[in-house]
Parts: structure tokens; C-alpha cells; sequence
């Protein structure tokens, strides 16, 4: 394994359709969940309301981890980058257009324009965005 580049992470980060939000209860139970995000200003963007388990996670502590993938069919090539931070709301209407423009281009490019989901075409401020800001990124590769 060999650590990745700056724009090897960023490039993995902006190709991966799915990642895994990593969190832990307050007693160290942990949780795991799959989500679509994108990669913005040095911070993860997700649409997460905070409902059932993970809100209830959440709520209590917002340090996560946050892992992207990708590998060969054979596994004789495979990356992965791993993102440790806080999970914070966004608030400013600004930065919320911003990251949701730039998800909205993430999904439409890699589905052919069809983008499924609830909640997309409502109003921005009551679009359930959060960022984590990151305290450590790695990435590590076999080619």
C-alpha cells in the first residue's frame, strides 16, 4: 500500500457515488450508514436529516469518520481514503446553493441526468445539509 496524492484523494472523492458515514454512540456502540455525498472546499456534503438511529447518534456526537472505495474486479488494484472530523450543520444559504449545485452536477453527470430522491426541489433552507470538517485525511492505494 502507498499513501495517495493530494489529487489522487480529491479525484476519488469526486468519482465515488457512495461513501460511508461512520459514527458512535455515546457508550462506543458503532453505526455505519451509505450515503451520496460530494466532496467541496476541503469538506464532505450530505443531505442528512437527523432522524431514527443516526440522528439519535448524532445528536450525541458528532465526531465521524467518513470512507470512500474503489477496486478492481480481481482486487489487484484498490484505493480508499478515509476523512476524520466533525459532523456540522450548514445554515448559510450561500454555501448550501453552492454545495447543492455541486451535487446536483455530481449525480446528474454520473446517472445520465436522472437524479431519484425525495426532498430535491424543495427550499434551501429547509434542505437538511451537513459537512464534515475534516481534522485528518488519508488515502491509500495498491496499483
Amino acid at each position: 500500500m502507498t499513501e495517495m496524492t493530494t489529487p489522487e484523494i480529491e479525484s476519488l472523492l469526486n468519482q465515488t457515488r457512495i461513501g460511508r458515514l461512520c459514527m458512535a454512540s455515546r457508550d462506543g456502540k458503532p453505526y455505519a450508514i451509505p450515503l451520496p455525498f460530494c466532496w467541496r472546499d476541503r469538506a464532505i456534503y450530505l443531505r442528512l436529516p437527523l432522524t431514527g438511529r443516526k440522528g439519535e447518534v448524532l445528536r450525541d456526537n458528532n465526531r465521524v469518520c467518513f470512507e470512500v472505495d474503489e477496486y478492481s474486479e480481481t482486487l489487484d488494484r484498490y484505493a480508499s481514503v478515509l476523512i476524520e472530523g466533525r459532523l456540522i450543520p450548514v445554515s448559510d444559504l450561500d454555501e448550501k446553493a453552492s454545495a447543492k449545485q455541486t451535487n446536483d452536477l455530481k449525480y446528474t453527470r454520473l446517472r445520465n441526468g436522472h437524479r431519484p430522491g425525495h426532498g430535491r426541489n424543495g427550499n434551501l433552507t429547509d434542505l437538511p445539509m451537513r459537512k464534515i470538517v475534516p481534522t485528518s485525511i488519508s488515502g491509500r492505494r495498491k496499483a
